[in-house]
């Protein structure tokens, strides 16, 4: 850091370990390439597949593929295309296998990490994997459930707290981004205000004859059916966020069909991990280094707007109810972008004037990183403006690189940032179910506003087979539930309970009966951007009492992300984000050459772009490390180019091969809880 300044955040007790639950792969012979016959194929994953453990790893992962493999194995399948799409699919999971520590299935797992004076990375084998059912297949298994009327009688059910009624109409969130609406007759009318709070299937069915004795009871029955069906009801047979077993409010004999087909599990890793307070220095460094470096230091441009507006309309001190805030008609509906993929393009400003003049430099004087010095770091950080707030906490993750465990103790390592989440527990928050008393430490975290109370928002994944990344159990005294059935209770908040004001040119919530200020912390670590897996009410609630402070997440290039080639940037010993090149599909040869040709043009760009043999493939949040001299590789890389959307492949700088020599060749990353120091 700068003379006289110090690092903004401290870490609190220990970390996270990711790792690969494997060091080895299975054996892979030759690859066949894209022309090969059937034949050459089947023997190609046959060798594969013959590695028990690799086989159950990819079985509990991917059922799909695990059939696709048994047929063509077995003869039943036949068809070139399909065994060479198969092979390509098993090659992908095959060096995810040893490659990847993001946790999945029986791939990788996690375990726990101290911080002291001790270096130690002991791994054992008795690992211990949590299984769950598979959203998918449980939420057929309800909904089969849910139409029979029988079967439902004493079932409760509620009113999705997500619904809202406008001119006539009542309007519910469906899978991902749709929405489902209804007319608002005098029947639908009857159940929204008879089943605001959760009541028997029965009673409610009771009521609908009560008041409307014309109606036959299939009709009755059959309405709620479709309710329950488009998700204007929910039921009690879909538990809460909160239980992280969703299998578990089920009768007995749904709860057995339910378990038939399991999810992917969640492994808790045999190890004992233990690593010096340097890193933990180095961790909250960086951490401070991107949040001086962050895109908006006074929040994003569309919670700048949406203050501006609440203050406009409603000025300080009012408190209005949240539903009415977040109403498009009778209030203020949602800051921009809320329900949509992509954001609005923005500006160029002077942070993206010098960030382009540091990659260009890089490019023209043929370097693949740039050291940030405190002058470089004073200057971005003028350009974009200085926060007035600091993030109350985070979560960091990285990889520790060291090429031995006494290298690590005398200080010999660097830390790969990945990225920075928006809250502790973010990324931990899925795993605490694993270790029962890690999830207690977040009641005392701080808050934004000095003497707001911290509660936990828990809401369920608008895209079912997302379910099982928002639940987490409840760590905090007090929740606000969204879109689930949830009884009244002790500590239990709805939407309707809160309110929201604004005071110092910055948005709160509060409850509205008490005046109690709420921060909620959502333990997920969904990005609330991507592919619409968050209902916007949800994302609002969790982001609201953070929206004026930066918004720490990985380093944002700005508009030099358009470049074909940013530099890494390292600070101190931490490489901030890594070197990165776009490679188009327009660059090279289409689909009539062979792959030879096609890997010879590409070898001519990665000497013109000095990109290294040894990349990872980038997609989101996913990496699949690649070796660019290899036949197998080069393979997926072109296929990825050919299914690309936008015919881009993004590129990053692979760790050193010995980068993982600490945990033995283990692939891993670490994730650092932090909180500021004042």
């Amino acid at each position: 850091m700068t003379r006289g300044r110090r690092s903004l955040y401290r870490g609190v007790g220990g970390g996270m370990l990711r790792a690969a639950a494997n060091r080895s792969g299975p054996d892979m012979p030759a690859w066949p390439g894209p022309e090969a016959p059937l034949e050459r194929w089947r023997s190609w994953l046959a060798a594969v597949w013959a590695d028990d453990a690799f086989r159950n790893a990819v079985s509990s992962a991917s059922p799909g593929l695990e059939h696709q493999v048994e047929a063509i194995l077995g003869g039943r399948s036949s068809k070139v295309r399909r065994a060479r799409r198969a092979a390509l699919a098993t090659a992908r999971y095959a060096i995810r296998y040893t490659g990847r520590s993001t946790p999945f299935g029986l791939f990788a797992g996690v375990a726990l990490i101290e911080f002291g004076d001790m270096v130690e990375a002991r791994f054992g084998h008795r690992n211990t994997a949590w299984t769950r059912p598979d959203p998918a297949a449980l939420d057929a298994a309800i909904s089969t459930w849910e139409a029979d009327p029988e079967r439902m009688v004493d079932v409760g059910v509620c009113v999705n707290n997500l619904a809202r009624r406008r001119g006539g109409r009542v309007y519910v969130p469906s899978e991902g981004a749709s929405e489902f609406s209804l007319t608002v007759t005098p029947v639908v009318a009857l159940v929204l205000d008879a089943a605001r709070s959760p009541i028997r299937f029965a009673d409610l069915a009771g009521k609908i004859a009560a008041e409307f004795p014309e109606v036959g009871e299939g009709p009755r029955v059959g309405l709620l059916a479709q309710l329950l069906r488009v998700r204007l009801l929910r039921s009690a047979l879909r538990a809460p966020a909160t239980l992280v077993d969703p299998a578990a409010p089920l009768p007995p004999t749904l709860r057995e069909e339910a378990r038939i087909r399991v999810a992917a599990p969640d492994l808790r890793l045999d190890a004992a991990v233990r690593l010096p307070k340097a890193v933990m220095t180095e961790a909250e460094t960086a951490a401070t280094v991107l949040t001086r470096l962050a895109t908006h230091p006074t929040g994003t441009p569309a919670w700048r707007h949406y203050t501006q507006r609440f203050t406009d309309r409603y000025g300080e001190g009012v408190e209005v109810p949240l539903d009415l805030v977040t109403d498009p008609e009778r209030g203020l509906g949602f800051p921009d972008g809320f329900g949509q993929v992509s954001e609005p393009p923005r500006p160029m400003t002077r942070r993206d004037r010098l960030l382009l003049e540091l990659a260009g430099t890089a490019a023209v004087e043929g370097r693949r990183s740039v050291v940030l010095s405190d002058a470089v770091i004073e200057w971005l950080e003028a350009a974009a403006g200085k926060p007035t707030l600091t993030p109350p906490h985070l979560e960091l993750c990285a990889q520790v690189q060291a090429h031995s465990t006494h290298a690590l103790k005398r200080g010999d390592f660097r830390l790969r940032v990945s990225t920075v989440s928006r809250a502790a527990g973010s990324m931990t928050g899925r795993f605490w179910h694993l270790f029962p008393h890690l999830g207690a430490g977040h009641a005392g975290l701080p808050t934004v506003e000095p003497g707001a109370e911290l509660a936990q928002l828990s809401f369920h994944a608008s895209r079912t087979p997302a379910d099982l990344l928002t639940r987490a159990p409840q760590v905090l005294p007090r929740l606000v539930s969204v879109g689930e059935f949830r009884r009244p209770g002790k500590g239990v908040l709805f939407p309707s309970d809160l309110a929201v004001g604004v005071g110092d040119d910055r948005l709160y919530l509060t409850e509205a009966t008490t005046g109690t200020h709420l921060e909620l912390l959502a333990p997920t670590a969904i990005n609330f951007l991507w592919n619409n897996y968050t209902p916007p009410l949800a994302r609002f609630l969790a982001e609201i009492s953070r929206a004026g402070a930066p918004q720490v997440t990985w380093f944002d290039w700005g508009v030099a992300w358009a470049l074909p080639f940013t530099p890494a940037l390292r600070y101190r010993r931490s490489i901030l984000v890594s070197a990165r090149w776009k490679l188009r599909a327009r660059d090279l040869p289409g689909r009539g050459v062979t792959l030879e040709e096609w890997a010879e043009r590409l070898h001519d760009w990665m000497v013109r772009f000095g990109v290294p043999n040894r990349v990872l493939l980038v997609e989101d949040d996913q990496q699949l490390p690649l070796d660019l001299h290899q036949d197998l590789h080069l393979d997926l890389l072109r296929t990825h180019l050919a299914a690309s959307p936008t015919g881009v492949a993004v590129l990053h700088d692979a760790p050193p091969p010995d980068a993982n020599g600490w945990t033995g060749g283990r692939a891993h990353s670490i994730v650092v809880p932090l909180v500021t120091r004042s």
